[in-house]
């Protein structure tokens, strides 16, 4: 298995008029919070330390088009669930002024997403990298942020057509068990993939994140594969 096998090719746009996040996850340090930082203090300072705040000027910023399979990432460089719901408000606003594009919001803490009502060209995504809680709260994976099983739990009750679960980086985890999740949650698409960095996460035999792949793709589900790879000894 290998991206060069998978059919779907999303494009993927971000815009971020809010940013930062408390979750303190590990990989995450080496990814977003690094590009941020590539930005340097004088550019923001709280984009640099990744401290949730609003940028209200990007609000009225011209947005791309959007097209089959793309998608503007919305907050992607934090995460809503930090967000002050008077501004959330704000930011849905100017999607529903964007009736012809598409946007993905995606949060750790799905409860989040019940504050407000999202309209119909907005997708709402989680990340659920594994179904044990256990081995999550060992390796301190994310320790700012809801449990996977509750992350599961919350986003079920989340009345909304589009949704979406990235897998990713995944974790160790029941091949039955997270399968029944996702088909539980029903989503349009799923993200899988290992850790892009070093991070030192107890991952899963590739033979086990292949099985999770055609098991899903079996139930009908579309699945875009990211990094993917032997696991790290």
């Amino acid at each position: 298995m290998s991206n060069k096998t998978n059919m779907y090719r999303l494009s993927v746009k971000q815009w971020n008029p809010y940013v930062g996040c408390h979750h303190e996850c590990i990989y995450c340090r080496s990814s977003f919070q690094a590009q941020l930082k590539r930005y340097g203090k004088k550019n923001c300072k709280e984009c640099y330390t990744f401290t949730p705040h609003t940028h209200p000027t990007r609000l009225s910023q011209s947005l791309p088009k959007t097209g089959f399979m793309q998608f503007i990432f919305t907050c992607s460089n934090g995460d809503i669930a930090f967000c002050p719901t008077e501004y959330l408000q704000a930011i849905i606003n100017r999607i529903k002024e964007e009736p012809n594009k598409t946007f993905l919001i995606q949060s750790k803490n799905p409860a989040t997403f019940n504050r407000v009502v999202f309209p119909s060209n907005t997708i709402l995504g989680i990340t659920l990298e594994t179904n044990h809680d256990d081995i999550y709260e060992k390796a301190k994976v994310a320790p700012g942020a809801p449990l996977p099983s509750k992350r599961y739990e919350d986003f079920l009750k989340v009345k909304h057509e589009l949704k979406m679960v990235t897998v990713e980086p995944v974790i160790e985890f029941d091949l039955d068990i997270l399968v029944g999740w996702i088909s539980k949650i029903n989503p349009v698409m799923v993200w899988l993939g290992y850790d892009s960095r070093k991070s030192n996460l107890p991952e899963p035999e590739l033979t086990k994140v292949t099985s999770l792949y055609w098991e899903l793709g079996k139930a009908g589900y579309i699945v875009i594969l990211k990094h993917i790879r032997e696991k790290r000894s």
